[in-house]
């Protein structure tokens, strides 16, 4: 007999769902899930002083012995800023600051931004797998928030897959192990951006699907200008587009935050293309004017008990 079970809490600066099959009376795997959240978010926060992150961003320039967990989510976004040649670029934390972004977003008031600094080339991150160093470039710092919820979520997944099917949604950004027993996946709602009503609902089985927009996590600054958290890391500043969300697709949680991220800075006509030589990856954006495109491959995923 199958029960399905479900957490809720706030981490990471967000909301955090857990959906998990298992044997009924079976729900020993999601006890200390809050717990274990707490501590990876302890440990990969720049919003912590004291997090190993932000240790180790106090000695950029220098090669440091970091924990397996720290060290797997920098190589994991250093993957992903190779992927997307640079658009994503973890080496962006700077430059928020730099735009008023320097505290967790609930406590951004009126900031007054400094002059635009561009990103450090994220390929002068020094990673050494074999005794698990890392460098970070001098005069720069490492931000994991932009593969970060994708990273975590794919772990905590990884984890309960071992005893059930499980949909791990950090935010908006989702790692799925198996399905409920009946059913050909878990359903997963794209709400759409400007009226927050439900624009497709889908059906996902495996992988990763991970969201990112402009149309949160904005700010003004004391001068009246508007921000929001979609850096361009050649110029420092928020990205001028014409996609205001842009929903990814993909086997591995951050290269779906990533490539998301990444479509929104190339703009709907690039993005889509470019998406569409991408191995494995289907993606949906919805543009300031209201006009939803996808990718070729988008369509299959689309939850058929809402097609008519």
């Amino acid at each position: 007999m199958m029960d399905l079970y479900y957490v809720h809490f706030k981490a990471m600066g967000c909301h955090v769902t857990v959906q998990f099959e298992s044997e009924m009376g079976n729900a020993d795997p999601l006890a200390r899930l809050a717990t274990q959240v707490e501590a990876i978010e302890d440990r990969l926060s720049r919003f912590r002083p004291e997090s190993e992150l932000m240790r180790l961003n106090a000695q950029a320039g220098q090669w440091v012995t970091v924990s397996d967990l720290l060290f797997s989510a920098i190589h994991a976004a250093k993957h992903a800023a190779r992927l997307t040649d640079g658009l994503y670029n973890p080496l962006v934390l700077p430059a928020m600051i730099a735009n008023g972004y320097d505290r967790s977003f609930e406590q951004v008031g009126l900031p007054l931004a400094q002059s635009p600094l561009p990103a450090a080339d994220w390929r002068q991150i020094g990673i050494n797998v074999r005794t698990h160093e890392v460098c970070v470039p001098q005069g720069s710092a490492i931000d994991l928030g932009g593969t970060g919820k994708g990273w975590t979520a794919a772990r905590i997944a990884d984890e309960l897959a071992q005893h059930g099917a499980c949909l791990v949604n950090f935010g908006g950004d989702m790692a799925v192990r198996g399905a409920p027993r009946g059913l050909p996946g878990w359903d997963i709602e794209i709400e759409d951006p400007l009226n927050g009503e439900a624009l497709a609902s889908l059906s996902l089985h495996s992988g990763s699907i991970a969201t990112s927009g402009v149309d949160y996590r904005r700010w003004r600054t004391v001068d009246g200008r508007s921000f929001h958290h979609i850096l361009d890391p050649l110029t420092g500043l928020p990205a001028e587009t014409d996609i205001l969300a842009a929903t990814i697709i993909h086997p591995h949680a951050p290269t779906a935050e990533a490539y998301a991220k990444a479509v929104i800075l190339k703009g709907s006509m690039d993005g889509l293309s470019w998406l569409n030589n991408q191995w494995n990856t289907a993606g949906l954006i919805v543009r300031h004017d209201g006009e939803v495109q996808a990718t070729s491959n988008f369509g299959p995923y689309i939850n058929e008990r809402t097609v008519s």
